[in-house]
């Protein structure tokens, strides 16, 4: 492929060199490679860029003069050159597709799935790209990220573009947005579900967050978008964007709305109206929060033309969502499997369970390591505070020593919830005490991971999982060995 194909602005003397392939690290770089200096907080491509060309790079895109023995093009901003790029070299793909994107702190993932189940219904061969897996035509892949790197991103939607696929429903993080690894995507509609704290140790403060998030409901990157007006951030983004939207909600006016609320063990219930067009939401999840997961939804697929009936028997035929909300039923009492990870996560997920739990709720929890650690005394005050017993234990402690961890979500403990909370920092044996504690009717719920398949420390990702550990246990009775 030749350099004026991939970038806007080329020298002339530059537009025809060949470009075999697309890369940012310099182990990827070969003979024929167009190099991109990204830049990153802990790293600066531009310092690697003569490297690159030692191993054969046919030029480097940068945003300064470097000191390299090959072609330099200087743009105002390589990520957004590098996204636009990797577009282009793998012929467009999401112009062939109709493109869905969510955002927010937390919902992302569920939303994406009912929302995929609805094009289903509608006629759609439907693509999934998010924090649990990729998913196309019958497979399924890892994801490494939210929000995959450009080249990744792109080369998936070629290949489902190739294997028929129609609409994609993607994640799309703050992270994602703040990169720009979208750039060169028009997204067909996209969802707003809420902003609460997470992700300070990139972002700084919660205005930042916001910004990045905002990102995705520009012109030009979108062409209308559903944004969830009880979200005090919704609200103010809803009066600002500049493409066509539909707010919803349940507690203040919107265009689409829930009444009617029916919660259960087995889910839950409501009369939705679509801009005066009403039917009744069944959903196999329970929870306040996804009514706003099906609100979200329903909102975009609305946008895209889906009927109601197809918007309503989309949500009722999803059945799970991995890691979100999995229930076990063990001897006497349940298991409930979740993601939840900041202490809005956590509230959302634990006052919901409160609703219909017939005894005791034991909650355990862990915070990650190496990421914003202001929220960790939010959530060990939310889990203590709204659970009968606390266990408080490993996520990811990554590089971080998880009894310090540990301590600084214990400085939310209110004092009078001092001793419901139990410290145990190896994550098997936290969830194991969980469940030799729990009695009749009592519910354990296991917060932090929902679907990740390792458990990642001082550097090393351990292969683990949350419901095949506790399956384990349950199915070998070896609870109270």
């Amino acid at each position: 492929m030749k350099l004026k194909d991939l970038l806007e602005e080329v020298d002339d003397s530059f537009k025809d060199i060949e470009i075999s392939d697309i890369c940012h690290e310099t182990a990827e770089v070969k003979k024929g490679s167009l190099f991109f200096c990204l830049v990153g907080n802990r790293f600066d491509g531009h310092d690697f860029a003569a490297e690159a060309c030692f191993k054969g790079a046919a030029a480097v895109v940068c945003e300064h003069a470097v000191s390299a023995d090959c072609p330099q093009i200087v743009v105002k901003c390589v990520r957004k050159a590098f996204s636009k790029a990797s577009a282009a070299f793998f012929g467009y793909p999401a112009n062939g597709m109709r493109m869905f994107g969510i955002t927010g702190t937390n919902g992302k993932t569920t939303t994406s799935y009912i929302l995929a189940e609805i094009l289903k219904e509608a006629g759609e061969e439907v693509g999934l790209i998010g924090t649990n897996c990729i998913r196309y035509c019958g497979m399924t892949l890892d994801a490494s990220l939210t929000t995959p790197d450009p080249t990744e991103l792109n080369s998936v939607l070629r290949r489902m573009r190739d294997s028929g696929v129609t609409s994609v429903v993607m994640e799309v993080s703050a992270h994602a947005l703040a990169l720009d690894k979208t750039e060169g995507i028009v997204f067909e509609a996209v969802g707003f579900t809420n902003l609460s704290q997470d992700h300070l140790d990139y972002f700084g403060d919660m205005k930042k967050y916001g910004e990045a998030k905002s990102k995705l409901f520009c012109s030009g990157l979108a062409r209308c978008a559903a944004i969830n007006v009880d979200d005090e951030f919704g609200r103010k983004l809803m009066k600002r964007i500049k493409i066509p939207a539909l707010s919803y909600g349940r507690n203040n006016p919107s265009d689409v709305f829930g009444i009617n609320l029916v919660m259960s063990a087995e889910g839950l219930r409501y009369i939705i109206n679509i801009e005066d067009d009403l039917g009744e939401v069944k959903f196999a999840l329970p929870g306040r929060f996804n009514m706003y997961n099906t609100l979200c939804a329903a909102t975009m697929a609305h946008m895209a033309g889906v009927s109601t009936k197809d918007i309503l028997q989309g949500i009722r035929s999803l059945r799970r969502v991995d890691g979100r909300y999995n229930v076990i039923n063990a001897s006497g009492f349940n298991v409930i499997i979740d993601f939840a990870h900041t202490d809005d996560g956590l509230m959302n997920i634990i006052t919901s369970v409160r609703e219909f739990a017939p005894k005791r709720i034991i909650t355990v929890f862990g915070c990650g390591g190496n990421r914003d650690k202001t929220k960790r005394a939010a959530m060990g005050n939310v889990a203590a505070r709204l659970s009968d017993i606390t266990v408080m234990t490993s996520d990811n402690p990554r590089d971080e020593e998880p009894e310090e961890i540990i301590s600084d979500a214990m400085k939310g403990v209110p004092s009078d919830k001092a001793d419901t909370v139990y410290v145990k920092p190896d994550r098997r044996e936290a969830i194991k005490f969980a469940l030799s504690e729990a009695e009749k009717d009592d519910i354990v719920l296991v917060a932090g991971k929902g679907a990740e398949r390792y458990q990642e420390i001082k550097g090393v990702k351990y292969e683990y999982n949350d419901e095949e550990y506790i399956m384990g246990l349950l199915q070998n009775g070896s609870v109270n060995d």
